[in-house]
């Protein structure tokens, strides 16, 4: 245990979905015809004493200009969002991230004074398993690289931030001593090791926890599978497909489930997950020359 992180591979590709099917793109953003600035102001607004929460407010993506991440502007929105609902308890709050490489979605928390403590775990591979891309490859992929870039953003960095050069299968559960408020889920992105990261998060977390998972497009069969398995256990959720590659899942009337700007910023989960699912039974069934020859009739 180290105090630390987020893993990214070094190069990721832009995927876009074709809107008639009704994904909206990677990299792009799409909301429900409200200005989500507007709505954070409105659904949170800013306390005179609380100057980060201003800049929440105000939607400022200026919160990730210090650490590189590899995410859309449609993604730092939702997170954003996601953050401004959590904290508004006013208590504050703990964060825990699986999969944090150079720390570029630690550092929103980092800065914000109602995060109380942070843990980031990360196994820290050069390249790692992914059941879309095949593999996913992390140049200086360090514990200590990432402390460097919190560093520079808060003094009392090593204070707040411990970390784990482990997998989750590896953890006990009891090496998180308070229980987290917000989860965020981007490590390996293959069925078993989500539905392991989401396992652990859901014994360390709190009852009414916010769990967020970046690169939905490839994770949507575990997403699947993890809200059908909360239905099976008769656990109370709800989960929105937010804006950019970001899905998000509040158990049991969590700050997160009924919150308008999250709600503005996207559709609701479990809708996005079936319609994901017979777009790719039905891509699946079409020959492959015959792709092609669509794919290229909608470039012209």
């Amino acid at each position: 245990m180290t105090n630390s992180s987020r893993a990214q591979p070094a190069v990721r590709p832009k995927i876009d979905f074709p809107g008639a099917f009704g994904y909206h793109g990677a990299h792009g953003a799409r909301f429900s015809g409200e200005n989500p600035h507007q709505l954070i102001a409105v659904s949170h607004p800013a306390n005179p004493s609380d100057p980060f929460g201003a800049r929440l407010a105000a939607g400022d993506l200026s919160l990730f200009d210090a650490v590189p991440s590899q995410s859309s502007k449609g993604d730092r929105l939702s997170w954003l969002a996601v953050q401004a609902a959590v904290r508004a308890r006013g208590e504050g709050y703990v964060y825990l991230e699986i999969g944090s490489h150079l720390g570029g979605s630690i550092q929103q928390h980092l800065a914000d004074p109602r995060c109380r403590r942070i843990f980031s775990i990360d196994k820290r591979p050069l390249v790692q398993p992914d059941d879309n891309r095949g593999a996913c490859y992390y140049e200086g992929n360090s514990t200590e690289r990432m402390m460097l870039n919190l560093r520079a953003i808060a003094p009392d960095a090593d204070a707040r931030v411990t970390t784990f050069d482990a997998d989750t299968r590896e953890l006990a559960r009891d090496v998180i001593p308070e229980a987290p408020d917000l989860c965020f889920i981007d490590g390996e992105h293959t069925m078993a090791a989500i539905c392991a990261d989401f396992d652990f998060c859901m014994a360390v977390a709190k009852p009414d926890a916010t769990f967020c998972f970046h690169d939905d497009f490839i994770a949507y069969p575990m997403l699947r599978a993890i809200t059908r398995q909360l239905r099976e256990r008769n656990i109370p959720f709800t989960a929105r497909k937010l804006d950019g590659m970001t899905f998000a899942i509040t158990l049991r009337g969590g700050p997160g489930s009924q919150d308008p700007v999250i709600n503005s910023l996207g559709e609701d989960g479990l809708a996005f997950l079936e319609r994901k699912h017979r777009h790719d039974l039905l891509v699946g069934w079409i020959p492959v020359k015959i792709r092609s020859f669509l794919g290229g009739l909608l470039k012209k």
